[in-house]
């Protein structure tokens, strides 16, 4: 086989690939990374979010805006 050849057979069997996996996506990968990881889907289905992610947020959010206050009461 040539290489062309070999290029073009990897490349179809690549996207076939891609086709068939519909979980491979970024959003998907996003989504996966950002749920909880001992019950990711609530009674009716819906995305749950994993709770030490949105305590982590919540903290994160009150330290800016904590040195955002400081920062233009100080000046």
């Amino acid at each position: 086989m040539k290489t062309g050849t070999q290029l073009g057979e990897m490349h179809d069997r690549l996207i076939d690939c891609h086709r068939q996996n519909p979980r491979g996506g970024l959003g998907n990968a996003l989504l996966l990374w950002l749920e909880d990881p001992l019950k990711p889907r609530n009674e009716h289905g819906r995305f749950r979010a994993n709770p030490i992610l949105l305590l982590l947020a919540m903290v994160l959010a009150l330290v800016f805006s904590v040195f955002l206050f400081f920062s233009v009461v100080g000046s």
